[in-house]
C-alpha cells in the first residue's frame, strides 16, 4: 500500500485504552505498523484498530461490514467461528499470563484469498495490570495458489450441500466439505470470495490435527 493511501485511513481508539496502551507501546508506532494491529479490553471488546486494519478489510471485500459491525466495543471473540472460539479463548488466557515476561503468545493461521495462499502470524501482547491486549497480525507467506496442491473447484451446490442444506467450510483453510465424499475437502475459490448464504463452519481433519490438536485434548 502506498503511504498516501495509508495516511487517508484513520486511527480508531477508545481514549481510555490510549492511556493503558501508553504503558507499553507508542501509539504512533502502532499506527504506522505495516501489519494489521488491534487492541482489546480484557473481555475481548475492540478498543483500538490501526489504519492497516481498515485497509486490509477494504482490500479483501470486508468493508463496509467490518466498520459497521466490528468497531469499538464489538467483542472480537464473537467474530470467531464456534469451531475455533475455544482455541482463541485459550490463546488470550495464555497471553494474560505473559505480562511480566513480555513474550507475546503466537499463533500462525491461514487467511488466503481466492488467488493467493497467505499465512499470517498473530502475536498477542498482554498489557500491564491486566489492562488488555495488543494483537499484531504479520504476513509471513504470500504466493499464488499451486493448482496441483489446491485444485480449484466450481461452486456446485449438489456436490457440497449436506443433509441439512448447508455448505460446511473449514474455519482455517476455507476448503469445503464434499457431501458425497465426507473425507474430502475442496478448494472452491468462489466461496472464498463470498461464502454462500447457508454456510456452516468446522475444521477439516488436517487443520484440526495440525493447527488445533490441543482442542482435542
Amino acid at each position: 500500500m502506498m503511504q498516501a493511501d495509508r495516511d487517508q485511513m484513520s486511527t480508531v481508539i477508545d481514549p481510555l485504552f490510549a492511556t493503558a496502551l501508553a504503558a507499553r507501546f507508542t501509539l504512533d508506532e502502532l499506527d504506522r505498523h505495516p501489519s494489521s494491529v488491534f487492541g482489546l479490553w480484557p473481555d475481548s471488546r475492540i478498543a483500538y484498530v490501526n489504519p492497516m486494519w481498515s485497509s486490509f478489510a477494504a482490500a479483501n471485500s470486508g468493508q463496509p461490514a467490518i466498520a459497521e459491525h466490528w468497531g469499538l466495543g464489538a467483542r472480537y471473540l464473537d467474530a470467531i467461528p464456534d469451531s475455533l472460539r475455544p482455541f482463541f479463548e485459550s490463546l488470550m488466557a495464555r497471553a494474560g499470563g505473559a505480562t511480566e515476561a513480555l513474550h507475546p503468545v503466537s499463533h500462525q493461521y491461514e487467511c488466503s484469498s481466492p488467488q493467493d495462499f497467505r499465512v499470517f502470524n498473530m502475536q498477542v501482547y498482554a498489557l500491564p495490570d491486566d489492562a488488555g491486549f495488543v494483537v499484531v497480525n504479520s504476513l509471513v507467506i504470500e504466493a499464488p495458489h499451486d493448482p496441483l496442491a489446491r485444485s480449484p473447484e466450481a461452486p456446485e451446490a449438489d456436490r457440497y450441500l449436506d443433509s441439512r442444506g448447508l455448505v460446511v467450510q473449514c474455519s482455517h483453510c476455507r476448503r469445503v466439505a464434499r457431501s458425497d465424499v465426507p473425507a474430502q475437502w475442496d478448494w472452491v475459490p468462489a466461496w472464498v470470495a463470498q461464502s454462500p448464504p447457508m454456510t456452516s463452519h468446522g475444521l477439516c481433519p488436517i487443520c484440526a490435527e495440525y493447527y488445533y490438536s490441543e482442542m482435542a485434548g
